[in-house]
């Protein structure tokens, strides 16, 4: 039992330390939206820097990037595909052995319709982004305000 209070304890002021209940839902909303971005590899490093800049809470942030980390890799197709049907070009192929041919055959070019492919999933990231996090942000504000009390006890 008493292990049992220490650790809500620490978890208690664990989630504390993001301040108000509106910098704690930025901390959560950005790191979902940002941790989502179709270009992976990029996300910890981007997340870092959103936390620093903002002064956020920074292990929440990056606990929650990590939590979303597989729905960003389940969402890359679907980004690629959006930006497809928006830009109306068919650069990226879903097969690992036309990847491998395209790779083997013209490795620059390749590249670079991999790079404009990417880039226009990030364009539609970006349309997304913006009512994705504002939504995140009004729930998780309004969810932690009313639940904030019995988190400081």
């Amino acid at each position: 039992m008493i292990w049992r209070n220490k650790a809500t304890d620490k978890i208690k002021l664990f989630l504390r330390q993001g301040g108000t209940p509106e910098k704690l839902a930025l901390s959560l909303s950005l790191g979902i939206t940002v941790g989502i971005i179709p270009l992976y590899g990029l996300t910890s490093l981007l997340i870092t820097l959103v936390a620093l800049g903002f002064r956020l809470n920074f292990a929440i942030t990056h606990a929650v990037h990590y939590v979303v980390h597989p729905l960003q890799i389940a969402l890359i197709i679907p980004f690629l595909k959006l930006g497809e049907i928006f830009y109306g070009n068919s650069l990226f192929p879903y097969s690992i052995k036309k990847i491998i041919y395209m790779l083997n055959t013209d490795l620059w070019g390749t590249l670079n319709n991999f790079w404009t492919a990417y880039l226009s999933a990030f364009f539609i990231w970006l349309i997304i982004s913006g009512p994705l996090f504002l939504l995140l942000y009004r729930i998780l504000v309004f969810t932690l305000r009313k639940y904030s009390l019995s988190i400081a006890k």
